[in-house]
């Protein structure tokens, strides 16, 4: 079946959208935000400048619409589901995995590099960036509330637990890769091994 006019503009559509985004990665990396231009932008993507602001009202809209992107890309990676027929271990490195997924690559890493440096640049602007999308406890929360419900984990808190868990997978490993380039992803087996049952002897049901 030929491809009809309005299925063509609408694969063109999303895939200026797609360089547009993957130009002000490049863009946001090599320069940083407050540098970084619409006009530059628009270069690096192959497209013309007007073409930017049809799809971005603002630079701070494409900013957004960036981690966004990033962070759905975090977020397809994780089970949606508790498993009853899955080792608790198992499960807890699929959403570990799905975190580290944000440096594990040269340039997914150098965006949490970017995007680190400007939250802790600006606490305001952070704030509200990261206010305007889906924390990534929220998928664990329901994971580990299912978790309990089966008898499998026990706690008073499921925020808490949540937090403990990132702050585990996120101290261990992902700063020590921010840090190191990359370096420290060569041994990070052992230590994600460690952290799972450090939090499974914390929360997990004797048997």
């Amino acid at each position: 079946m030929a491809e009809t006019e309005k299925t063509r503009k609408k694969r063109d559509t999303h895939q200026k959208r797609k360089d547009i985004l993957e130009g002000a990665v490049r863009v946001f990396i090599e320069s940083g935000y407050d540098v970084s231009s619409m006009d530059k932008i628009a270069e690096v993507a192959g497209v013309s400048k007007r073409t930017v602001y049809n799809h971005f009202q603002s630079k701070e809209s494409l900013f957004q619409a960036v981690v966004d992107d990033f962070l759905k890309q975090r977020d397809e990676q994780k089970p949606i589901e508790y498993s009853n027929s899955r080792p608790l271990e198992e499960q807890l490195r699929a959403f570990a995995e799905a975190e580290l997924y944000l440096i594990d690559d040269p340039v997914r890493r150098g965006l949490s590099k970017f995007l680190t440096s400007i939250f802790i640049m600006d606490i305001e602007f952070g704030k509200k960036i990261r206010g305007q999308v889906k924390p990534p406890q929220e998928g664990f929360i329901l994971w580990l509330n299912a978790a309990k419900e089966d008898g499998k984990l026990t706690f008073e808190s499921a925020n808490l637990a949540a937090q403990i868990f990132y702050g585990l997978v996120q101290g261990c490993l992902t700063y020590a890769a921010l840090f190191t380039d990359g370096a420290s992803l060569k041994f990070k087996e052992p230590v994600l091994n460690e952290l799972i049952a450090t939090f499974l002897s914390r929360y997990g049901v004797k048997v």
